[in-house]
Order: C-alpha cells, then sequence, then structure tokens
C-alpha cells in the first residue's frame, strides 16, 4: 500500500484530533506536529484553518459517497448496509466513521460541518426511500441505524437489532 500523502498525514491528523481532543482544541501548530510535517508544510496545502476545515468537509463528503456506492453495489441492499455497517463502522474505526465523528463535533460550532452532515444523512435517506420505496420508512430505518451507530460508539452493539436486521426491516416497511 503506497504511504499516504503529505496531504493526507495533515488530514489524517486534524480529524483524529477533532475526534480525540475536541475542534476547540485544535491549532495548525498541533495538526503539524500530529502530521509530522513543518507548519509551512501544512500551510503549502491548507493556507489557512478555514481551508482545513474545507479539507475534512471534502474528505467526509468523499468518504460517504464511496460508502453510499458500496452500499448501492452490495447484494444485501443499501438499507441492510446501513444498518449493518452502524454498528460495524464504529467498531472497526473506519475512515468513514472517523471523518463523521468529526463533522458531528464541529457541527456543534461549525454550520458548515452541520450543513456537511445533514448531506450526508439526506443521501442516504434518498438512497433508501429509493430502495424501500416510501422516505418514511428511510427516515425510520436511518434513525434506527444512527441510533445503532451511537450505541456502537460507546460499546453497545445492539445485539437484539443486529441479530436480526431483516426482521428490523420488515417492522420498519409500511404494510
Amino acid at each position: 500500500m503506497p504511504r499516504p500523502s503529505q496531504r493526507d498525514r495533515i488530514l489524517d491528523a486534524y480529524t483524529d484530533l477533532v475526534v480525540t481532543s475536541g475542534p476547540e482544541t485544535v491549532t495548525l501548530d498541533a495538526v503539524a506536529a500530529a502530521a509530522g510535517v513543518s507548519k509551512g508544510g501544512l500551510l503549502y496545502h491548507f493556507g489557512s484553518k478555514e481551508a482545513l476545515l474545507d479539507g475534512l468537509l471534502d474528505r467526509a463528503t468523499e468518504l460517504n459517497a464511496a460508502d453510499l456506492a458500496t452500499a448501492r453495489a452490495a447484494p444485501e441492499g443499501v438499507a441492510r448496509y446501513y444498518l449493518r455497517t452502524s454498528v460495524t463502522d464504529p467498531a472497526g474505526d473506519s475512515a468513514v466513521f472517523r471523518a463523521l465523528v468529526a463533522l458531528l463535533k464541529l457541527a456543534a460550532t461549525e454550520p458548515r460541518a452541520a450543513a456537511a452532515t445533514r448531506r450526508c444523512f439526506a443521501v442516504w435517506r434518498e438512497a433508501m426511500a429509493e430502495e424501500l420505496g416510501d422516505p418514511l420508512t428511510a427516515d425510520i430505518v436511518a434513525v434506527v441505524g444512527d441510533g445503532m451507530y451511537l450505541r456502537a460508539i460507546v460499546g453497545d452493539t445492539s445485539e437484539g437489532l443486529t441479530g436480526d436486521l431483516e426482521e428490523v426491516l420488515r417492522r420498519a416497511r409500511p404494510r
């Protein structure tokens, strides 16, 4: 596997610091140190803290789109994939999980992060509505998945739900 670019290492460091320390504590100096680059190297790729945020927003959106493409291609379907990965992504500490957690942490104080998070959620609901044939059912499945995601973050595997995703989907579908 090729070594990540300096730009990717900087975004990784920024994401990790936002997730582990909170956005209010993140400085350009801290990001540069965590990425193993000089502050000048960081500023070469991201001329300001705003540009660094833009990079994270773009990355999170790209990772979300790639994850949705994977779900669309999966034999299990988008809704089942969404529910399953709501537990496995946090447990596996995937890139998309870390990026979305960073967005969620930033969303409390950064309107652009909140808007990006809403867009990420919306594309999943739209895809599930296409698959399930009903926007309300898609929203219900999304909310269940989001709850499973939050539980997984704190170590709760939602075994009752994950043990029978087909039953969860059956109960969510309109009659």
